[in-house]
């Protein structure tokens, strides 16, 4: 799979961070926080999906580099109530060996820049099956693989190992084959989605400054941009 992306690099004091985005906007996902809720909601299309795992994948590949699907301002799917531009999120995903802390975000987006095309072969999947998942080696193990959730400047930083984008990202990598032929099945009108949350769950540890689950549902139809 070929990728076109963009690559930013953004100096800040001693510390440079390469920062990747893509080249073609992410129209079709929309994200979005409520405050009277306790979780965040990212609706996503076909290629709202396939865009999603994407980024899954570069995550858990690109150990040194910073993964962001700029979604503010996107169009919302049909039925959805709007949304305050305040609680519209964009999408930030690092590897956790760089301990990148969020609070630096503001500053790293504020410099960005128009960037260098560059092009990512991707395989086709990245992502482990469900039989190959050894959950109880995974739920024996310390945590350090799970994802985390943190909110900055009007985004979600979700951080975790390559582990943890891999096995996260093999639910979003069945949920975006599926999710686009559920409606034509025997329950067209089902909902149809997959549910993250930090560290994991009946974790006593919050989220700092977002909501500690993400629940993507599949939308196939959108509001006009």
């Amino acid at each position: 799979m070929r990728l076109r992306t963009k690559i930013h690099r953004v100096r800040l004091g001693r510390d440079e961070y390469r920062v990747i985005t893509p080249v073609r906007q992410t129209a079709g996902a929309f994200l979005h926080t409520n405050p009277h809720d306790r979780s965040m909601d990212l609706y996503v299309d076909r290629q709202g999906a396939e865009d999603l795992v994407t980024a899954w994948a570069l995550a858990a590949r690109s150990r040194r580099s910073l993964i962001h699907l700029p979604l503010r301002g996107n169009s919302g799917p049909m039925g959805l109530s709007d949304v305050p531009p305040g609680d519209q999120l964009d999408l930030l995903l690092v590897h956790h060996s760089l301990g990148f802390p969020p609070s630096r975000w503001k500053e790293v987006r504020a410099r960005l820049g128009a960037g260098t095309p560059h092009t990512v072969d991707l395989p086709v999947t990245d992502f482990p099956t469900e039989e190959a998942i050894d959950d109880e080696r995974y739920r024996a193990a310390d945590r350090r693989d799970e994802i985390r959730f943190a909110g900055a400047a009007g985004t979600l930083v979700v951080t975790g190992s390559a582990t943890a984008f891999r096995r996260t990202g093999s639910a979003l990598h069945d949920f975006s084959r599926e999710a686009p032929g559920w409606r034509y099945g025997w329950r067209p009108d089902a909902h149809y989605c997959v549910t993250f949350a930090h560290e994991y769950w009946g974790s006593p540890r919050a989220a700092k400054g977002v909501p500690s689950s993400l629940h993507v549902a599949y939308a196939h139809r959108w509001r006009a941009g």
